[in-house]
């Protein structure tokens, strides 16, 4: 992957590999700005339960099936091809509930 935005250049990256995840755009040092990260779990795996303080998320659903769970006591069953929105300062995870890999692309941005 080329540098990211820091350069204020276009770039591009391949959604490729089999890791756990790969970081798309923005720095780790840094907590402003955009983000985004392609992840990849088994079955039966999750991400683990957080909340993204004062950003918004944007979560893409490429290939598998998941339940997203947010806040309290809300569960969001989605499958390939599925766009979910996670509003500043929620609790979430998201459980690869299939039988296959689940891959998903996240992005986040500062409210």
């Amino acid at each position: 992957m080329k540098k990211d935005n820091a350069t204020g250049k276009v770039f591009f990256t391949q959604l490729k590999g089999k890791q756990r995840f790969l970081r798309l755009l923005g720095n780790k040092e840094k907590d402003n700005g955009l983000r985004a990260g392609l992840v990849t779990l088994k079955p039966k795996e999750f991400i683990g339960e957080h909340k993204t303080d004062r950003k918004e998320e944007a979560i893409i659903i490429l290939k598998g099936s998941a339940v997203v769970y947010c806040g309290k006591n809300k569960k969001i069953r989605v499958s390939q091809n599925a766009f979910i929105y996670i509003p500043p300062e929620t609790m979430h995870n998201v459980e690869n509930t299939g039988s296959d890999i689940l891959q998903y692309v996240y992005v986040t941005a500062n409210i």
